[in-house]
């Protein structure tokens, strides 16, 4: 578990620097792109846990996702929690083909955002109507993010058959060590 969180941590700083070099500006206007590229990782990791370790980890991300990079309280955390919820439910019937990972990256961000727009325009943060946010913020948004998560998946696959040979090595060397210790009776 401790690699899947360094994996997803290592996405959040990646978010980082492409939030560095892409700037954005809140002027209504223009449009703007948020990578995703964290929580994406995030979503795709979860769906492997339990339902408690997922929201766990979920609301662990996001609060470090409210402190680090929002300057928010509980807004992302509460918005990853519902999420990890419904990626919960929604995993059990899916497979893990690259366009169902991709539908299940965008759809989740879309739904974050929705969240996050929400409780931003209820508490007066915001004041931008649901069609210039969208025209202006999610659009550009989820088509840049649906790049970066081809990349991701790439990633993550590979990242998954590195652990899956590292376990099968393990698993081999203590059959044999099994071996050599039911030898010795």
């Amino acid at each position: 578990m401790t690699i899947h969180i360094i994996f997803v941590a290592a996405c959040f700083l990646i978010d980082g620097v492409i939030t560095a070099l892409f700037p954005n500006n809140a002027i209504a206007t223009d449009l703007m792109f948020f990578s995703n590229l964290g929580f994406c990782a995030m979503v795709l990791t979860i769906r492997r846990f339990d339902l408690v370790n997922s929201c766990l980890l979920a609301i662990g991300f996001g609060m470090f996702f409210d402190h680090y990079f929002a300057n928010t309280f509980l807004v992302y955390a509460l918005s990853f929690f519902c999420i990890a919820f419904v990626v919960h439910l929604w995993s059990k019937h899916m497979t893990d083909t690259m366009l169902e990972l991709i539908i299940l990256c965008i759809s989740t961000i879309f739904v974050k955002d929705c969240v996050v727009y929400f409780c931003m325009f209820f508490n007066r943060m915001t004041g931008w109507s649901i069609q210039t946010w969208f025209v202006n913020y999610e659009f550009l948004t989820i088509l840049a993010n649906a790049v970066l998560v081809l990349i991701l998946v790439s990633c993550i696959r590979l990242k998954d058959d590195y652990m899956e040979t590292k376990e099968r090595k393990v698993r081999k060397e203590e059959r044999v060590e099994w071996f050599k210790l039911r030898s010795k009776r």
